[in-house]
């Protein structure tokens, strides 16, 4: 299988990974060196596969993903092994939390590899587009992992040429850190990605590996509407400039310059059966039953431990609640929890928030998510490859081929809504058809399985908090779109911008806090009243957004 074959040569080309500290000092010895390499095509392959390598490892398992849970999709089991993800959600993270120091660790080792592309890539004897596409990726992928440090740490060291400075880098402020996103993402080797691939690794399973033309539009529409939004707070400018880049993506797509499209079901955004789609603009590519550390190591992670499961990401109770009913909810969510028999004879659906006797049926008491979720032959224990269905087990294997979608095509469409509401823009019609194409899918059409439900076009999908779309004004068409992204990739952890992501932009995560510290009952069906398990407390501060810098870094740069 050629994916196999990308990837395993992407771990024989590994370069290093490694904490932003040791970034600054190596030895050596045994390692890819400017001295020694780019001598040949072959080689500058290599180092490619390599950055694509640490880009991999930076998704395939939960602790780099971690901060993602101070957004109010997601929480988290109290207690068992979940307390690194347990002080994100209280927003009272430690300088050793696992979650913190991978989340450093693999994002400075993509830098590390980008740079070592990035300043040497021009010894190689090759053509002049050979050595764009390398340095190209090198750039974007650099790019990426600022865009995600800088959001989670603000202040970070940024070093662009891997040289040791005895561990005393000053972090640099946010400001400068998205100077160089930005500097990267319009950097000329940028400008020259392809609107698609021929070949493969880059094009490979019917679709781009590599990131393109569309993948980097979309980037940058991402990162200046961060910028618009805080803390930097440049806005209505900024989100001109994204509404323009997700304006491309979209004609591109319309005209036929680019092949993406939305599926018409959201049944199948995640699906492994459509693993390969044509909506997803980034994604990060993984093969199945290679080796644990290229697989995406998800497959049970939104499982209940209570039902064998790694239960690491519950569903904030209160969004669930808000959240408008639809095949989308219905594919984001369990409608009702599959769970063993006591004679081990069997399944029973059971609502979770159904009670037994004193207790609860599960004890997670939440929300169950499926985003990651898919079926299997218990006696085999073989994944199926079709769209989960809630009604069948769920695997608990440990791993599987999931493509993560980094950045899909409605998303591009809600940036746009969103962005050229906020700058101001005339003429919001395509605004307003964007937001409409994202929320039909969402809210009417068929749900997948054998209890299959249809929510028929009863028009109420055309209405947000008593407006019709098409007679919002600006601020209300802004409002209603970025909404509409949370519902979009609620409990996706692993999307280039999250509902935290969303809501650190907007300022908002000072009202999740404070949620979280009343912590209300909330009723779920007629009588039933539940509360979260994590309890919050203190007042709030803006620095609690940000994560600590891990412990082994910052034991070693008196700057951090």
């Amino acid at each position: 299988m050629k994916t196999k074959i990308f990837l395993g040569c992407m771990m024989t080309a590994s370069l290093l990974t490694v904490s932003c500290a040791d970034l600054l000092q190596e030895d050596p010895r045994g390692k890819l060196t400017p001295e020694n390499y780019f001598s040949t095509q072959e080689e500058l392959n290599m180092s490619v596969y390599s950055l694509y390598s640490k880009v991999n490892a930076s998704q395939t398992r939960t602790n780099p993903q971690y901060p993602q849970w101070q957004g109010d999709d997601i929480t988290t089991n109290p207690g068992s092994n979940k307390q690194a993800a347990a002080e994100i959600d209280r927003f009272a993270p430690v300088n050793s939390n696992k979650g913190v120091k991978d989340c450093w660790a693999d994002h400075y080792a993509i830098i590390k590899a980008a740079n070592f592309i990035i300043l040497n890539a021009s010894k190689t004897p090759t053509d002049e587009t050979s050595m764009k596409q390398a340095i190209g990726q090198a750039k974007f992928w650099r790019a990426y992992a600022y865009f995600t440090l800088v959001r989670i740490f603000g202040d970070i060291p940024l070093t662009l040429d891997n040289e040791n400075d005895d561990f005393t880098m000053t972090p640099s402020p946010v400001e400068k850190v998205y100077e160089q996103i930005v500097a990267d993402l319009t950097s000329e080797e940028c400008e020259s990605l392809p609107e698609s691939y021929k070949d493969a690794p880059a094009f490979m399973n019917g679709v781009n590996v590599y990131v393109t033309k569309a993948a980097l539009q979309s980037t940058r529409a991402a990162v200046y509407m961060a910028m618009a939004g805080w803390p930097l707070e440049k806005g209505a400018s900024y989100y001109a400039k994204a509404a323009e880049e997700a304006k491309k993506v979209i004609e591109g797509a319309q005209n036929g310059t680019y092949d993406i499209r939305m599926d018409d079901n959201y049944y199948d955004v995640y699906a492994m059966s459509n693993n390969y789609n044509k909506e997803t603009i980034l994604g990060i590519n993984y093969s199945p039953n290679v080796d644990w550390v290229q697989d995406s190591q998800l497959t049970s992670c939104n499982q209940f431990e209570s039902i064998g499961g790694w239960g690491d990401a519950w569903g904030e109770i209160r969004f669930w609640k808000r959240f408008p009913e639809g095949p989308r909810k219905d594919a984001i969510y369990d409608p009702q929890i599959l769970k063993p028999n006591k004679d081990g004879k069997g399944y029973e659906l059971h609502d979770w928030y159904e009670k037994s006797g004193e207790g609860w049926v599960f004890p997670e008491c939440h929300p169950m998510f499926s985003v990651f979720s898919v079926n299997w032959d218990p006696a085999s224990k073989a994944n199926i490859d079709a769209p989960y269905d809630y009604t069948l087990p769920a695997s608990q294997n440990m791993c599987n081929g999931h493509r993560h979608r980094l950045i899909r095509y409605a998303e591009v469409k809600l940036w746009y809504a969103e962005a050229a509401s906020r700058a101001g823009e005339a003429d919001l019609t395509l605004a307003r058809q964007c937001l409409k194409d994202v929320r039909k899918r969402g809210m009417v059409g068929d749900t997948y399985g054998s209890k299959k439900k249809t929510y028929a076009d009863d028009g109420s999908w055309k209405v947000i908090n008593g407006v019709d779309i098409d007679q919002m004004n600006a601020s209300q068409l802004a409002e209603a779109a970025f909404e509409e992204h949370g519902w979009e990739v609620a409990g996706y952890w692993v999307a280039l911008v999250t509902r935290r992501a969303d809501q650190f932009r907007m300022k908002l995560l000072q009202k999740t806090f404070e949620e979280r510290v009343g912590n209300p009952e909330v009723e779920v069906a007629p009588g039933v009243k539940v509360k979260e398990g994590v309890e919050v407390s203190g007042t709030w501060s803006d620095s609690k957004v940000y994560m600590p810098y891990p412990d082994t870094d910052s034991a070693k740069n008196p700057n951090l």
